[in-house]
Protein backbone atom coordinates (compact mmCIF):
# COMPACT_ATOMS: atom_id res chain seq x y z
CA UNK A 1 0.00 0.00 0.00
CA UNK A 2 1.12 3.35 -0.86
CA UNK A 3 0.97 6.16 1.83
CA UNK A 4 -1.74 7.74 0.35
CA UNK A 5 -3.91 4.21 0.23
CA UNK A 6 -3.23 3.73 4.33
CA UNK A 7 -5.65 4.47 6.92
CA UNK A 8 -5.44 7.74 8.47
CA UNK A 9 -4.36 7.13 12.40
CA UNK A 10 -5.30 10.22 13.91
CA UNK A 11 -8.72 12.05 13.53
CA UNK A 12 -8.48 14.70 11.47
CA UNK A 13 -11.65 16.45 12.47
CA UNK A 14 -15.05 16.61 11.70
CA UNK A 15 -15.84 17.52 7.78
CA UNK A 16 -11.72 17.50 7.52
CA UNK A 17 -12.27 15.16 4.53
CA UNK A 18 -13.68 15.69 0.62
CA UNK A 19 -15.60 12.39 -0.71
CA UNK A 20 -13.05 11.39 -2.69
CA UNK A 21 -11.20 11.40 0.32
CA UNK A 22 -13.36 9.70 2.95
CA UNK A 23 -14.09 6.57 0.26
CA UNK A 24 -10.16 6.16 0.08
CA UNK A 25 -10.07 6.28 3.76
CA UNK A 26 -13.54 3.34 4.46
CA UNK A 27 -11.58 1.25 1.79
CA UNK A 28 -8.40 1.43 3.75
CA UNK A 29 -10.16 0.77 7.27
CA UNK A 30 -12.21 -1.65 5.98
CA UNK A 31 -8.36 -3.44 4.20
CA UNK A 32 -6.68 -2.96 8.00
CA UNK A 33 -10.21 -4.11 9.80
CA UNK A 34 -11.66 -7.10 7.77
CA UNK A 35 -9.01 -9.53 8.14
CA UNK A 36 -9.35 -9.19 12.00
CA UNK A 37 -13.11 -9.61 11.80
CA UNK A 38 -13.74 -12.48 10.11
CA UNK A 39 -17.30 -13.73 10.36
CA UNK A 40 -20.19 -11.75 8.89
CA UNK A 41 -21.94 -10.46 11.64
CA UNK A 42 -18.19 -8.96 12.74
CA UNK A 43 -18.09 -7.81 9.06
CA UNK A 44 -21.59 -6.21 8.94
CA UNK A 45 -20.68 -3.95 12.46
CA UNK A 46 -17.20 -3.39 10.96
CA UNK A 47 -18.47 -1.80 8.01
CA UNK A 48 -21.39 0.12 9.45
CA UNK A 49 -19.29 1.84 12.12
CA UNK A 50 -16.17 1.96 9.78
CA UNK A 51 -18.83 4.09 7.21
CA UNK A 52 -20.16 6.45 9.84
CA UNK A 53 -17.28 7.06 11.54
CA UNK A 54 -15.28 7.98 8.00
CA UNK A 55 -18.73 9.72 6.65
CA UNK A 56 -18.97 12.26 9.92
CA UNK A 57 -15.51 13.18 8.65
CA UNK A 58 -16.82 14.08 5.28
CA UNK A 59 -17.89 17.20 4.07
CA UNK A 60 -20.44 18.17 1.08
CA UNK A 61 -24.25 17.30 0.55
CA UNK A 62 -23.45 13.71 -0.59
CA UNK A 63 -21.48 12.66 2.81
CA UNK A 64 -25.00 14.61 4.38
CA UNK A 65 -27.32 12.32 2.35
CA UNK A 66 -25.32 9.34 3.22
CA UNK A 67 -24.89 9.94 6.45
CA UNK A 68 -28.85 9.74 6.76
CA UNK A 69 -28.49 6.58 5.65
CA UNK A 70 -25.43 4.64 7.22
CA UNK A 71 -28.14 6.13 10.61
CA UNK A 72 -30.72 3.81 9.34
CA UNK A 73 -28.51 1.05 9.17
CA UNK A 74 -27.17 2.16 12.72
CA UNK A 75 -30.24 2.29 14.01
CA UNK A 76 -31.44 -1.57 12.78
CA UNK A 77 -28.19 -3.11 13.08
CA UNK A 78 -25.62 -1.91 15.97
CA UNK A 79 -28.58 0.04 18.27
CA UNK A 80 -31.52 -2.60 17.93
CA UNK A 81 -29.83 -5.75 16.85
CA UNK A 82 -26.38 -5.72 18.72
CA UNK A 83 -27.49 -3.44 21.38
CA UNK A 84 -24.85 -1.07 21.18
CA UNK A 85 -24.15 2.47 21.27
CA UNK A 86 -21.51 3.61 19.08
CA UNK A 87 -21.57 7.57 18.27
CA UNK A 88 -20.03 8.19 14.89
CA UNK A 89 -17.89 11.04 16.45
CA UNK A 90 -16.12 8.34 18.13
CA UNK A 91 -11.71 7.98 16.65
CA UNK A 92 -11.08 3.82 16.42
CA UNK A 93 -7.45 3.63 14.26
CA UNK A 94 -6.46 0.90 11.58
CA UNK A 95 -7.13 -3.05 13.00
CA UNK A 96 -10.34 -2.80 14.87
CA UNK A 97 -11.33 -6.10 16.05
CA UNK A 98 -15.05 -6.47 17.16
CA UNK A 99 -15.68 -10.05 18.78
CA UNK A 100 -19.27 -11.09 18.73
CA UNK A 101 -20.07 -8.24 16.30
CA UNK A 102 -19.34 -5.77 19.06
CA UNK A 103 -23.04 -6.85 21.18
CA UNK A 104 -23.56 -4.44 24.06
CA UNK A 105 -20.90 -1.74 23.85
CA UNK A 106 -20.98 1.12 25.37
CA UNK A 107 -18.89 3.95 24.42
CA UNK A 108 -19.44 8.12 24.82
CA UNK A 109 -18.42 10.02 21.74
CA UNK A 110 -15.22 11.60 23.41
CA UNK A 111 -13.66 8.14 23.37
CA UNK A 112 -10.40 7.74 20.94
CA UNK A 113 -9.47 4.59 20.59
CA UNK A 114 -6.12 3.45 19.07
CA UNK A 115 -4.70 1.15 16.19
CA UNK A 116 -5.33 -2.80 16.61
CA UNK A 117 -7.61 -2.76 19.70
CA UNK A 118 -9.67 -5.93 20.30
CA UNK A 119 -13.22 -4.81 21.89
CA UNK A 120 -15.39 -7.89 23.54
CA UNK A 121 -18.98 -7.98 24.08
CA UNK A 122 -20.64 -5.42 26.61
CA UNK A 123 -17.86 -3.34 27.38
CA UNK A 124 -18.54 0.29 28.64
CA UNK A 125 -16.28 3.42 27.74
CA UNK A 126 -17.88 5.98 29.14
CA UNK A 127 -17.48 9.16 31.66
CA UNK A 128 -16.73 10.07 35.05
CA UNK A 129 -18.83 13.11 37.01
CA UNK A 130 -18.49 15.15 33.74
CA UNK A 131 -15.55 14.73 32.32
CA UNK A 132 -14.36 13.04 29.44
CA UNK A 133 -14.03 9.46 28.21
CA UNK A 134 -10.81 7.41 28.19
CA UNK A 135 -7.83 7.43 25.48
CA UNK A 136 -7.16 3.85 24.35
CA UNK A 137 -3.83 3.21 22.65
CA UNK A 138 -2.24 0.85 20.17
CA UNK A 139 -2.55 -2.82 20.64
CA UNK A 140 -4.92 -3.00 23.41
CA UNK A 141 -7.07 -5.86 24.55
CA UNK A 142 -10.09 -5.05 26.43
CA UNK A 143 -12.24 -8.45 27.98
CA UNK A 144 -15.62 -9.18 28.07
CA UNK A 145 -17.68 -6.42 30.21
CA UNK A 146 -14.83 -4.08 31.36
CA UNK A 147 -15.99 -0.78 31.79
CA UNK A 148 -13.23 1.83 31.43
CA UNK A 149 -14.28 5.65 32.58
CA UNK A 150 -13.30 8.98 32.78
CA UNK A 151 -10.67 10.94 31.38
CA UNK A 152 -8.58 7.50 31.50
CA UNK A 153 -5.18 6.92 29.66
CA UNK A 154 -4.70 3.15 28.51
CA UNK A 155 -1.13 2.81 27.35
CA UNK A 156 -0.18 1.05 24.15
CA UNK A 157 -0.15 -2.92 24.27
CA UNK A 158 -2.44 -2.97 27.47
CA UNK A 159 -5.00 -6.12 27.96
CA UNK A 160 -8.17 -5.40 30.54
CA UNK A 161 -9.40 -8.35 31.92
CA UNK A 162 -12.64 -9.22 31.40
CA UNK A 163 -15.75 -7.22 34.28
CA UNK A 164 -12.62 -4.97 35.33
CA UNK A 165 -13.25 -0.84 36.26
CA UNK A 166 -10.77 0.63 35.29
CA UNK A 167 -10.32 4.23 36.08
CA UNK A 168 -7.04 5.17 36.49
CA UNK A 169 -4.54 5.31 33.91
CA UNK A 170 -2.38 2.54 33.29
CA UNK A 171 1.50 1.66 32.13
CA UNK A 172 1.97 -0.16 29.14
CA UNK A 173 1.80 -3.95 28.32
CA UNK A 174 0.57 -4.52 31.80
CA UNK A 175 -2.78 -6.52 32.67
CA UNK A 176 -5.52 -5.19 34.52
CA UNK A 177 -7.98 -7.18 36.43
CA UNK A 178 -10.40 -6.76 39.30
CA UNK A 179 -12.63 -3.66 40.82
CA UNK A 180 -11.41 -1.48 41.04
CA UNK A 181 -8.84 -2.32 38.14
CA UNK A 182 -5.12 -3.57 39.25
CA UNK A 183 -2.00 -4.49 37.14
CA UNK A 184 -1.11 -7.74 38.05
CA UNK A 185 2.51 -8.87 38.87
CA UNK A 186 2.95 -10.64 35.09
CA UNK A 187 3.62 -8.41 32.60
CA UNK A 188 1.43 -9.36 29.19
Amino acid sequence: MTAAQLPARHDPGRRAWTMAQGWQQYRAFLAADLPRNPYLPWRVSIALLRAGQVLYRCKGPAAFALRRVVAVGDAVWIRGFMGSEIPTMVWFGPGLRLPHAGRGLMIHSTVSVGSGVTIYHRVSLGVRDGRPGPQIGDDVEIGCGAAILGPVRVADRCKIGANAVLATDTEAGRTYVGIPATATSVRS
